[in-house]
């Protein structure tokens, strides 16, 4: 497979009508993990370092490539493209044809820059940033009913924990219900109907209850992500009654 690179849904490599479309040299900031944000203090009375948690800071992109074609007015429609792309931020850039493909969210980060170097070529430098450090890849989803079962398997293809949002319908009861992944349970108590989806984002901690935020709904609130590699199991314990539980997440790659 060919390798190809878009964004904002636009293919920055391959051949179009009036002209070749060509990435120059690597994409920077893209293969590379971001530098790690901690905080170390000394021990005053003792050796070494208090730990600290580690977090990354945002990843920043950097896209160079050419243009070729017979149409000189082409190059410039070429030109005008690469100043629009991702104009607004929240653009995905997808790249393929390097292992699995993987995608981002990235925002215009300083001046684009495109040079006619000749009548019938152009070169373009595109510069961006991902708030969100990590990559993702394809979408996984998992569901079960408790009429049947209490729990699945989950997993995914990633190399770094990914984060599930879990959907769960069908149930009514004042009781609320209890979410077990990973030995790690979340406790929730906001009454549950049938009408009314659960929605919890377990990166975010936020329950959505009918598309509004429920606040004060979870008792007891450990999360643990979806760890690659081996299947790990998710369930869902109900005082009474019968829920379908849906779990979507994404590969992750940092």
């Amino acid at each position: 497979m060919g390798e190809m690179v878009m964004l904002d849904g636009f293919p920055l490599t391959g051949v179009t009508r009036d002209g070749v479309w060509k990435r120059l040299g690597d994409i920077e900031g893209w293969w590379t993990r971001p530098a790690a944000k901690t905080q170390y203090v000394d021990r005053p009375r003792g050796d070494g370092q208090h730990p600290s948690p580690v977090r990354f800071g945002e990843r920043l992109i950097t896209i160079n490539g050419r243009v070729t074609s017979r149409n000189h007015d082409y190059l410039h429609q070429a030109q005008q493209q690469i100043n629009a792309l991702g104009l607004r931020g929240g653009a995905k850039l997808m790249v393929s044809g390097h292992g699995p493909a993987q995608w981002a969210l990235v925002d215009p980060r300083g001046e684009t820059s495109a040079d006619f170097a000749t009548d019938t070529y152009l070169s373009w430098q595109i510069p961006l940033v991902a708030s969100d450090p990590f990559k993702y890849g394809e979408p996984q989803a998992f569901s079960f009913h408790t009429a049947s079962a209490s729990s699945v398997p989950v997993f995914h293809r990633g190399t770094v924990p990914a984060w599930p949002v879990v959907t769960v319908t069908g149930y009514s009861a004042s009781q609320g219900y209890t979410l077990t992944l990973n030995g790690k349970s979340i406790v929730v108590t906001q009454a549950a109907w049938s009408s009314q989806p659960h929605v919890l984002d377990y990166r975010t901690g936020i329950l959505r209850v009918g598309g509004s935020v429920a606040r004060g709904g979870i008792s007891t609130a450990n999360y643990s992500p979806v760890k690659p590699g081996m299947p790990q199991s998710l369930s869902i314990s109900v005082p009474a009654g019968t829920a379908k539980v849906d779990i979507s997440f994404y590969d992750t790659f940092i």
